[in-house]
């Protein structure tokens, strides 16, 4: 069965060509390369000419929308995604010749509405910076809402039957990858398969931002007290997700939406008794979740 990659592009002359290169030697040939432009002003277009001449499974939609900001862009090419399986692409990275087949292997028996995710190496372009992008794992609502992201979207690979659980798009989105992961823990699956199975690039243009990949980084960010629990566009985006989804969410999940969406509006009490009573954790670990209730604003 096809795969649908869906690639948003912008300005990415230096790096595009590695990418398109890792993809054309994934050994699951089976797949398309969807490409939306937001109006590249470098060789981009270019590049992506060369090699839609020569592989027929590359298609660069002209359209002439443009967005400016990369979730946009790949909202829109999700819209015109038509395949059974999807993945998101940065033009940036560097893909493993297995990590279609992993990621497919692992999800093309799920009847339901599932997603896959895998992880990956931190590269700044001359050294691998860390083995694993993502440490804070998720598959639940419980463990997923106070995250402030979705899994990579990179390394997420997700079914029809998802997309079709959350085919009307929100008012607003904060990232796409945060919109589908949040679909998956409310109307499916989510699964993780330990390897890394990418480069993850990080270097100052991402289109979709760094992200911190040591432990001095990571605990930097944990002890800055000015930084709040619940980044306000990621809540944003879940209250928008709410909105439209509700009715069509099972009681449980509902209840947990609104106990997030009441989080920063009570009392620092209110709030621990809302991660105690509804098992709320930051990925895997509760103890994050409390220590940051303690000593961080809320929003």
């Amino acid at each position: 069965m096809k795969i649908e990659i869906l690639m948003a592009t912008y300005n990415g002359g230096l790096y595009i060509e590695n990418q398109i290169l890792s993809l054309l030697a994934q050994s699951h040939k089976n797949w398309r390369l969807i490409i939306h432009d937001d109006g590249s002003q470098d060789e981009t277009i270019k590049i992506i000419e060369n090699y839609k001449a020569i592989d027929s499974r590359i298609v660069l939609v002209e359209d002439g929308i443009k967005f400016g900001n990369a979730a946009s862009n790949f909202m829109h090419l999700l819209q015109l995604s038509e395949a059974e399986f999807i993945i998101f692409c940065d033009q940036d990275d560097i893909w493993f010749e297995n990590k279609l087949m992993m990621l497919y292997t692992s999800l093309y028996k799920e009847e339901e509405a599932c997603a896959v995710y895998c992880n990956a190496y931190a590269y700044n372009g001359q050294e691998i910076t860390s083995n694993k992008v993502t440490l804070l794992h998720r598959n639940s609502l419980n463990n997923s809402l106070f995250l402030n992201s979705g899994v990579q979207g990179c390394s997420m690979m997700f079914n029809r039957k998802l997309l079709e659980k959350i085919n009307i798009k929100p008012d607003f989105v904060c990232m796409h990858d945060h919109f589908v992961t949040i679909g998956a823990v409310t109307f499916g699956t989510l699964k993780y398969i330990d390897h890394s199975l990418m480069f993850y690039r990080q270097h100052n243009n991402n289109v979709t931002g760094n992200v911190p990949t040591n432990l001095f980084q990571r605990i930097k960010t944990f002890l800055d007290f000015n930084n709040p629990i619940l980044d306000k566009q990621h809540y944003e985006a879940i209250h928008s997700f709410y909105l439209v989804y509700a009715d069509n969410m099972r009681l449980s999940s509902k209840l947990l939406f609104e106990e997030y969406l009441k989080y920063p509006r009570v009392n620092l009490f209110q709030r621990i008794s809302i991660v105690f009573r509804n098992s709320f954790t930051i990925g895997e670990s509760s103890l994050i979740l409390l220590l940051k209730t303690l000593i961080r604003k809320p929003i």
